[in-house]
């Protein structure tokens, strides 16, 4: 016998109102500001994972998608995203990095 979830444990207006594509970009950037401060310690491994510019780059990917849902879309505003830090950075920031994202 399956476990059943009651669907309707809120009020109805908040899933009308929640939904809305502006309380989604309000929580995404919530999240991407302030979303590491809800875990005081980071483990080790996600730590050494930051330092590999693929999984930094998938973990700010995560972050769009929660703003899209739309996966082509996450994978191109976050290179966008990328290649528009890349180009705001001065010469002797561009010379300190390695090949950070």
């Amino acid at each position: 016998m399956p476990l059943e979830v009651p669907s309707n444990i809120l009020p109805s207006w908040i899933d009308k109102y929640g939904s809305t594509p502006f309380i989604i970009s309000l929580i995404v950037i919530f999240q991407g500001c302030f979303g590491g401060m809800g875990v005081a310690q980071t483990p080790a491994l996600l730590k050494t994972l930051t330092d590999n510019p693929i999984f930094r780059f998938i973990f700010v990917c995560a972050i769009a998608y929660t703003a899209t849902t739309d996966i082509e879309m996450a994978l191109v505003s976050t290179l966008i995203f990328f290649v528009f830090l890349h180009m705001i950075r001065t010469e002797e920031e561009r010379k300190k990095m390695k090949f950070y994202l």
